[in-house]
């Protein structure tokens, strides 16, 4: 256990401590690891990297405040593992690289101070410090923390195994660009539970962008609040989804109430409550979500399976469409969801297969007229999976198109408005079983 301020570390927000810090970290790991404690007092750091054995505790009161100069961060140009959204490296306020059994635990702050960051020239949004970076580590666990105003995605674990997140208090607004809450990045045997997010992009966002899959997840007892979306499957989907369980979640509007743009369809209400997508070659396998209550999305939820073929590296490559199976969303409630509506979309070659749609209770703001309810709908196999990807659909509650074994069980679709569409329509789907389905439309 080594205090901070018994080695030379200045806790008035002013001095930068980054090498001060350093040090003791790199000095800790070289005598086995230990705990480094941050008393209460605010501490100016710039980029740190973890080593084996390193635990971070930050007690009631303590802030570790990221240095407004960017100067003051590593840049790992190249990302030490390559993926599309490090194409121009990367920085981060808490950095990590095969590092095994790493803890950030406490009552303290992590403050990135986003808002604040300067970028000099030539530098990308894509290389914007986030405040937590680890790459294939091992064994990591951060808990009880408030994380505040990242430059970029608050927190990205990329090709970790065995990550357990408890009790995280996110705020991620006000930052450089892309605010995401936690981003889990082909990662295996995650846990994440406990957490109140609050991001002007996704909250809980689930990526594979590297080279395998993102696997044996379990995401329960979170409070979210989006200007986009809560959760969220890819966008960057080059490995695939596997074995993913979602249970008991909140999604409220954010406490953040303005509007920007760049949140694919959403504002301080959200985007899309339950947003998965599939759309670079990867697949989509064993997806379970279940007893969510969202409040004022745009959209309840969407799936997609497309052909957009985005790489890490970012060249076009052809890479071959692979499968969505096996999909269940249950016991979700909805109230003034938007004129919208949601959808299922598959390809022709390859529909998505073995969905199940059960004991829901979706409020939309209806409102559709006759034109829309008799209009089209693109197919748009290589387009960013959003909830307005396809525009206004010609059903209000949920519209189906290349999809097989789909069963409609126990729902109950409602409209705030009268609205000339019918709530379901479907286009090229087989054996589509619909059990105890009813609207009440004004």
């Amino acid at each position: 256990m080594i205090n901070v301020l018994e080695h030379g570390v200045v806790p008035d927000g002013a001095t930068a401590n980054t090498r001060a810090i350093q040090a003791l970290i790199d000095n800790c790991a070289r005598a086995g690891g230990g705990t480094l404690v941050f008393p209460a007092g605010r501490y100016l750091s710039g980029g740190l990297e973890l080593r084996d054995d390193i635990h971070l505790h930050f007690e009631a009161g303590a802030i570790l405040l990221g240095n407004p100069d960017i100067a003051d961060y590593t840049h790992y140009n190249p990302s030490p593992v390559p993926f599309y959204e490090g194409r121009n490296g990367v920085r981060a306020l808490l950095f990590a690289h095969k590092a095994k059994r790493i803890c950030l635990s406490g009552a303290g702050t992590v403050d990135g101070q986003g808002g604040l960051l300067v970028s000099r020239p030539g530098d990308l949004w894509t290389a914007m410090p986030r405040n937590i970076l680890f790459m294939e580590c091992e064994d990591v666990v951060v808990e009880g923390l408030r994380l505040r105003c990242s430059g970029f995605w608050m927190q990205h674990y990329l090709k970790c195994v065995r990550v357990r997140l408890r009790g995280l208090d996110v705020f991620n607004h006000h930052g450089f660009c892309n605010n995401d809450g936690c981003d889990i990045d082909s990662c295996s045997d995650v846990v994440v539970s406990d957490c109140v997010i609050d991001s002007h992009d996704d909250a809980i966002c689930l990526k594979s962008g590297a080279d395998c899959p993102t696997e044996n997840v379990v995401v329960t007892n979170c409070l979210t609040r989006s200007h986009c979306n809560h959760f969220k499957t890819g966008t960057e989907s080059n490995g695939g989804f596997r074995n993913i369980t979602v249970s008991n979640l909140q999604m409220v509007p954010s406490r953040v109430a303005d509007t920007e743009t760049g949140t694919q369809g959403g504002d301080w209400r959200g985007a899309c409550g339950i947003a998965i997508g599939c759309v670079d070659g990867g697949m989509l396998e064993n997806i379970s979500i279940s007893h969510v209550q969202m409040d004022q999305v745009r959209v309840p939820f969407f799936i997609k399976l497309g052909d957009r073929g985005r790489v890490a590296s970012g060249e076009k490559e052809e890479i071959p469409v692979q499968f969505a199976r096996n999909i269940s969303i249950s016991h979700v409630s909805a109230r003034r969801a938007g004129p919208r509506g949601g959808y299922i979309m598959g390809l022709p070659e390859e529909p998505v297969r073995g969905v199940r749609i059960e004991n829901c209770d979706l409020e939309f703001e209806g409102g559709g007229d006759d034109a829309l309810a008799a209009s089209s709908v693109d197919s748009k196999r290589d387009s960013y999976p959003s909830c307005d990807a396809f525009g206004m659909l010609p059903s209000y509650a949920l519209f189906l198109r290349d999809a097989e074994d789909v069963k409609l069980s126990n729902l109950v679709f409602r409209t705030r408005a009268p609205d000339a569409r019918p709530a379901l329509r479907w286009q090229r789907v087989r054996n589509l079983e619909i059990d105890s389905v009813r609207e009440k439309n004004p």
